[in-house]
């Protein structure tokens, strides 16, 4: 009897020893976990592998639990902590592996609702934004009260606004300061918010987010950020007089700029005035005051000379003229003054690729020979995509569409630019039957044209039948019969310095007028130089003549403008 009750308490004890052990491993795998995430379930603002070690540590715990304690009840805890390892370790695909099993596996356990969370996250991380948004609604359905229901409102939101649900994300985001207000979530659901009712157009109310984000601000930066944020709502609501009320009050509680020697670097934030100044001077421009504009640009140039802030001036100058002021003359002196003031500017990239735009319009324009009309059209066709793509005005590229068809009326040339002015009534100026009118027109009266067959696919997908008897195709360009090798003589090889010289001389003409001549194989080779910008989400591909200028840089104070632009325009030497 003694040694059963000996063999007994061995046993509770040898049993105890291994129920510590699996805890302690687990016990390990968490504490990781946690140190990576500073206690929080996750990180909400993803800091790839800054903690990459601790998440490591992590797997490397759970990993032992699941192998060594297969039987224990921490396996599902392991399980779920290793994905979410995963995650914070920006494998979001293998935590999707693992995870979309999770019940099966672990039928019955209480971390089924925690792992769909978590399976939504990692599908979020992945790109993959409409399963997440069904993770999250099978979540919050399942355990509406959840510690984690505030975070996945809020991931859910980030996934509509993903999927361009607007008005879905900004109610899914208004759901955390709804129910919690006071939750450590709350400033960042609210900015979530604000950006989503931008985006759904409804500015009076992202406006009020941002302001209230303003007054939490903990930093100037962040304040004078989110001030703009609001001046943005002003502008997209295209209430001009509203924000230039709201630059000029908040300039005013700034002191004014200190005169700097040229390249002299500013204190942080010493900037901020003439920031204003320039978002002043870009709401002048909206309102159509040249002068009032030219005037806040040239104020920032003379308070901040040859610095960065100064060079942006310098470009807007030149966007003054080429947008309001249709001079392009002028605007191709300015932008070339923009490296003056800052060489190491990106306005000067910017600056450089309008100028080739420019000067390609120039160039199609100052043409002749016998190619002088295909130039002609090329200029306008040129023209009209300026205004559209980089200078956001259909209606002006309107104007140039209709004056490229009724000078070259009845030829291909005319048909191209009449579907071009059908497809911006149709996409930008929302004029749909004045569109579904012009291109009856082209499929009517323009035969075996490939604008014809672009207008039928247009009214097509609108749902409008066009009769085939109506359709000619274009006939097919002869195919060039390649000349047979062997007849062709071959040239000998020079015996001598000056023959090689001579042979070199002769050919080098031929080879640079080809660069030089304004001819359709020219036209196309531009065309190819020039960059294309990506569609619009939803919309038709752009109409035959649309070549897809870069669009203008925004607002560095909103976003930066893109650094990487080359200028295209110089042909390579042939030599």
């Amino acid at each position: 009897m003694r040694h059963g009750r000996l063999l007994l308490a061995a046993l509770a004890l040898l049993l105890g020893a291994s129920s510590c052990a699996y805890y302690n491993t687990f016990y390990l795998a968490r504490k990781y976990y946690f140190r990576a995430t500073d206690g929080q379930p996750y990180v909400v603002e993803r800091q790839t592998g800054q903690q990459a070690q601790n998440y490591s540590k992590s797997i490397e715990y759970s990993k032992k639990v699941l192998g060594v304690y297969g039987k224990s009840k921490w396996v599902d805890d392991a399980y779920l902590m290793w994905g979410r390892a995963l995650i914070g370790r920006d494998d979001p695909l293998q935590t999707i592996s693992m995870l979309q099993d999770f019940a099966a596996r672990y039928p019955g356990s209480p971390l089924q609702a925690e792992a769909t969370f978590y399976l939504g996250l990692a599908y979020r991380n992945a790109r993959r934004y409409t399963p997440a948004v069904a993770e999250f609604d099978e979540f919050l359905a399942q355990a509406p009260k959840h510690a984690l229901a505030p975070y996945a409102h809020l991931e859910r939101a980030r996934a509509l606004v993903s999927l361009q649900r607007f008005a879905d994300a900004a109610a899914s985001a208004g759901e955390v300061l709804t129910r919690y207000p006071k939750h450590v979530l709350a400033d960042r659901a609210r900015a979530e918010r604000a950006e989503a009712l931008f985006q759904q157009g409804d500015h009076a109310g992202a406006r009020a987010d941002f302001r209230v984000l303003g007054d939490r601000a903990l930093t100037d930066d962040e304040r004078f950020r989110l001030l703009l944020r609001e001046v943005d709502c002003l502008e997209a609501a295209r209430q001009y007089d509203d924000e230039l009320e709201l630059l000029r009050r908040q300039r005013a509680s700034l002191p004014p700029p200190v005169q700097l020697q040229p390249g002299q670097l500013a204190q942080a934030g010493a900037d901020r005035y003439g920031r204003l100044t320039l978002r002043m001077g870009g709401v002048h421009l909206l309102k159509g005051e040249l002068d009032r504009g030219l005037e806040a640009y040239q104020a920032v140039i003379a308070d901040y000379p040859k610095s960065l802030l100064s060079s942006e001036a310098q470009y807007r100058v030149g966007y003054a003229y080429e947008t309001v002021g249709e001079d392009f003359d002028r605007a191709r002196i300015e932008y070339n003054a923009v490296k003056e003031q800052s060489a190491g500017s990106p306005f000067v990239a910017q600056a450089t690729q309008r100028l080739a735009n420019l000067d390609r319009i120039a160039q199609y324009r100052s043409g002749g020979g016998a190619d002088s009309l295909e130039q002609k059209a090329e200029a306008a066709f040129l023209t009209a995509e300026l205004y559209l793509f980089q200078l956001d005005r259909p209606e002006r590229a309107v104007e140039e569409y209709r004056k490229v068809a009724r000078e070259h009326p009845g030829t291909a040339v005319a048909a191209r630019a009449m579907t071009a002015e059908a497809w911006v009534l149709a996409r930008k100026l929302g004029q749909a039957s004045a569109a579904d009118s012009i291109f009856w027109r082209v499929v009517r009266e323009h035969p075996e044209t490939e604008a014809q067959l672009a207008a039928r696919d247009y009214l097509e997908e609108r749902g409008q039948e066009v009769p085939a008897s109506l359709i000619v195709p274009p006939k097919p360009k002869p195919v060039p019969i390649p000349p047979d090798p062997a007849q062709q003589a071959l040239t000998p090889v020079p015996t001598r310095a000056d023959s090689l010289r001579s042979a070199r001389d002769e050919r080098m003409p031929r080879a640079r007028g080809i660069l030089s001549t304004g001819s359709a194989a020219t036209l196309d080779s531009l065309r190819r130089a020039a960059q294309m910008p990506p569609g619009l989400p939803g919309d038709a591909p752009p109409p035959l003549g649309l070549h897809g200028l870069s669009p203008v840089p925004r607002d560095t104070t909103r976003t930066p403008p893109d650094s990487t632009a080359r200028d295209t325009t110089r042909a390579p030497d042939p030599r």
